[in-house]
């Protein structure tokens, strides 16, 4: 079963091109296909918008990420540099961050970025200090940002 897609989110997402905003969704459902349990952590950012994946409801305990930029959206991995990447995809030159640029959702990497998920998702899990997760499948919007350089 699908997680309904929040209201907010949609608003955020409407100024983006319809290719751009689709792509963002159907990362989206890849993701909580994999999660059904995780917590979406969504910001309307000052130059993206940005949707967040947890076990808890705490940005610092994010495993991946979706970041929507005004052509094109990233799938990122908050902990990317601790991932086994063979095929070299992940690119970023941060001391963590890692992530791939998904220009058209029908040449994404599916099963190799399942792979990397699943990764991310068990590092998240094994490096909690709270193992316990008290809320599960939420959908949290967590800042909008006044003032935006992109679409708005």
């Amino acid at each position: 079963m699908k997680r309904e897609i929040p209201k907010d989110l949609v608003k955020f997402l409407k100024p983006y091109d319809k290719k751009v905003a689709e792509t963002a969704l159907l990362l989206r459902d890849f993701v909580i296909g994999q999660h059904p349990d995780c917590n979406e952590l969504i910001y309307d950012n000052y130059n993206a918008v940005a949707i967040g994946y947890s076990t808890t409801d705490r940005q610092k305990e994010l495993y991946c990420h979706i970041a929507v930029y005004t052509k094109y959206v990233n799938i990122g991995f908050n902990k990317g540099t601790q991932l086994d990447d063979p095929k070299g995809l992940l690119k970023g030159t941060g001391n963590s961050f890692r992530h791939v640029t998904v220009d058209n959702f029908s040449e994404f990497p599916e099963k190799y970025v399942k792979g990397l998920l699943k990764q991310a998702y068990k590092l998240s899990i094994d490096t909690l200090e709270n193992k316990e997760q008290k809320i599960k499948g939420q959908s949290i919007i967590k800042s909008v940002s006044s003032t935006k350089k992109r679409p708005s």
